[in-house]
């Protein structure tokens, strides 16, 4: 019955919304791809760190 906002205004706020929804997809992936660098290399240290522990339990036990 009664439109508090004009068809253009509601056309604005949701370009607006695209718009932040874009920077937030835009800052999430830029904070993604900084950090899989780090998450790699972390991983592949973990992964060195423990073979030579479990090379070290299996030549105790034989």
């Amino acid at each position: 019955m009664n439109s508090a906002m004009p068809v253009r205004r509601r056309q604005k706020t949701g370009t607006m919304t695209r718009i932040v929804l874009l920077i937030s997809f835009i800052i999430l992936l830029s904070r993604l791809i900084f950090t899989i660098p780090g998450a790699i290399e972390h991983h592949q240290q973990k992964k060195t760190a423990s073979e030579p522990a479990t090379v070290v339990s299996t030549a105790y036990t034989r």
